[in-house]
């Protein structure tokens, strides 16, 4: 009476495939840009980043910010404004980076040196000989990174670094946070950030 069929199940899934949603999403998306950043095309992700800054008039437009109704909603409008003004964030780290570097100038000549010291360090055949004992590139490598982080410490690179990240996600967090996302104009992807709430 019953037949049997064979059904060939064979074959490979491609985990790139299936769409990710939520917080796994921007962990992809971090890993990916990892990626990017290691294979030396770090500039062109960021001047790409930075031709898509919203205008400026949008970003502090004070009419558009609210508090959130509710928990929910506070997190849909903070991934939701994430999302629509990362050039704009991108550029108020980038500021604020800036005005360290301009108000600690012994961190700026830090940063040249070292930049300069691997520079050179990178630029031929280097041979540094500690008594009769030659060093290694890598051996090298690491003296130019402890150096730079020793010159880095005495200028004070840890608390502009601290300084500079708290800023930021200080800003970004209340900007992101009380930036009513309903006046922005709708995503492509409706499903993403609905912002009808289920009661």
């Amino acid at each position: 009476m019953a037949d049997n069929v064979n059904i060939d199940l064979s074959g490979e899934i491609n985990a790139s495939t299936t769409e990710k949603k939520g917080f796994q999403k921007y962990v992809t998306e971090v890993e990916l840009l990892l990626q990017h950043v290691r294979s030396g095309a770090a500039p062109a992700l960021v001047l790409g980043l930075l031709s898509s800054r919203r205008p400026w008039t949008q970003f502090i437009a004070t009419e558009n910010f609210k508090a959130p109704a509710s928990i929910p909603r506070l997190s849909r409008r903070f991934y939701r404004n994430v999302e629509y003004f990362q050039a704009n964030y991108l550029m108020v780290f980038l500021g604020l980076f800036a005005y360290c570097l301009i108000t600690s100038p012994l961190l700026l000549i830090a940063i040249v040196a070292s930049f300069f010291g691997y520079r050179k360090l990178t630029s031929g055949p280097n041979t540094w000989k500690i008594g009769s004992w030659e060093l290694t590139k890598t051996q090298q490598y690491a003296i130019c990174a402890g150096a730079s982080m020793v010159l880095c410490w005495l200028a004070g690179a840890g608390a502009v670094l601290f300084w500079v990240l708290g800023a930021t996600v200080t800003v970004v967090a209340l900007h992101a946070s009380f930036f009513d996302a309903e006046v922005l104009p709708p995503s492509d992807d409706p499903e993403q950030f609905p912002m009808i709430e289920q009661v």
